[in-house]
This record gives structure tokens, sequence and C-alpha cells, in this order.
């Protein structure tokens, strides 16, 4: 084992107040970016809640509204409490700006190459314009089956 020491200071700046962040611009909307994760949360519990609700129903051969009612209680009374409904709206405003700033980051992110012989990159806007074309795919594809299955 090496016996050198080490006589290097580094430089750790000083931490003036909490809110450091709010001084600059770029560090404000990346806090704010990254704060959506909180709200990401929110709606991942949310599901899983109605999964365990549903996981709750006695459904058999013939289901019956007293075998379906965790669920139906779910459906009715969680999610129709106006303070879930506002907070739903929060949640799909904050993660439409999640996914704003990241398509916009992402072609500083990845290199797509025009071709493997060439080290030409995609257009940015190509890049981006992709990320958006598949986000509304996506969302098509799933309100469709929503409302279809309805």
């Amino acid at each position: 084992m090496s016996e050198v020491k080490s006589f290097r200071k580094p430089y750790n700046p000083p931490v003036k107040k909490m809110t450091w962040w709010l001084e600059n611009s770029f560090y404000t909307k990346y806090m704010i970016r990254e704060g959506t994760a909180v709200l990401a949360l929110f709606a991942v519990l949310e599901i899983v809640f109605g999964i365990f609700m549903l996981a709750l129903c006695d459904i058999g051969p013939i289901p019956t509204l007293s075998g379906i009612a965790p669920y139906a209680w779910y459906l009715q009374n969680f999610l129709g409490n106006p303070v879930i409904i506002a907070l739903n709206v929060v949640v799909l405003v904050s993660q439409l700006y999640h996914a704003i700033t990241w398509f916009a980051l992402m072609p500083s992110a990845v290199r797509v190459f025009m071709n493997k012989n060439s080290t030409e990159l995609l257009p940015r806007w190509i890049i981006t314009a992709g990320l958006y074309a598949a986000l509304a795919g996506a969302t098509v594809v799933i309100l469709g089956v929503a409302f279809l299955t309805v």
C-alpha cells in the first residue's frame, strides 16, 4: 500500500443560504425539473393504491357490486375527491414541464449520427421532433385504448 500523503486541499465553496438555487435562472429551472420527481412519486403511489384496491376485490364467477366495492370506492370516492383531482392536474402540468425540458436536453445528451461512416450528427430539431411525435403517438394509443375499452 502506498504511504504517499496528499497535501491537496480541495476547494469547497461555502453555501451562504438555502435558496442559493434561486439566484441563477439555470439552477432554478434545474431544481424545478428535478422537483417534478416528487409529483411523479405521487402518481405512482396513486396507481399502486388502485392496484391494491383492485386486488382486494372478490370477483367470483358472477361479479357482484359488493365484490368490487373496494375498487368502486377507489374510483368514486378517492379519485373523485376534489383535492386528488387538483393534485392530478398539478402532476400532469409538472410532467409536461419535465417532458418539455427533457426533450430540449436530449439532443445534447445523446449523439445520433447520420450514418455509421460519418461523424455528422442529426440536426437537433429532428431528434426533438421525433420525441414529440413519440409522445403524441403514445398519448393517442393510450387514450384510444382507454376509450375503446369503456
